[in-house]
């Protein structure tokens, strides 16, 4: 398990079918931190449960670089969207926001994996449960999903990831 093996699954599961859309629809109307998602879902897909501490580990190592480098790139793209003429600008725009995406992943890695004992789940495998229940369970510790808030679009979001394992 690496950061490396990680972006490769994400970048991929974001190119699935419905994916993309569901995950923008819930970072526009939830505030959603996509990777993180992503993040607690391939942590299921390897059998790893985490918990609030982990959680509350990758929001201390991400948290400045999300709200000073990676938002205000997607809001300046995002304003960005009307006139040929800022067609270039808003695709290099694009390119950067994907690169701080990937250095949010290493964050993300860091601050959960390294530099600090992880809980039992992530040491190692959790007793074998589905991964849609795993998935499930990971991403309700999540902001967006806390305390069963969007429990439809949680569910909706394991079944899209589910039907490309």
């Amino acid at each position: 398990m690496t950061v490396d093996t990680f972006w490769e699954w994400a970048v991929a599961c974001y190119g699935r079918t419905g994916v993309q859309q569901h995950l923008l629809a819930l970072q526009n109307t939830q505030d959603l931190v996509i990777l993180e998602a992503l993040f607690a879902c391939w942590l299921a897909s390897h059998d790893r449960q985490w918990h609030r501490e982990d959680v509350q580990a990758m929001n201390a190592s991400t948290r400045i670089w999300l709200d000073e480098v990676v938002m205000p790139l997607r809001a300046t793209r995002l304003r960005w969207t009307s006139g040929e003429d800022l067609s270039d600008p808003r695709q290099h725009l694009l390119a950067l926001e994907v690169q701080a995406e990937r250095h949010l992943a290493e964050l993300m890695w860091c601050g959960v994996m390294t530099g600090r004992t992880p809980s039992p789940g992530l040491v190692s495998p959790v007793e074998k449960r589905t991964s849609s229940a795993l998935m499930s369970s990971n991403l309700s510790l999540l902001p967006t999903f806390f305390d069963g808030k969007c429990a439809l679009e949680r569910t909706q979001l394991v079944a899209l990831l589910e039907k490309g394992t």
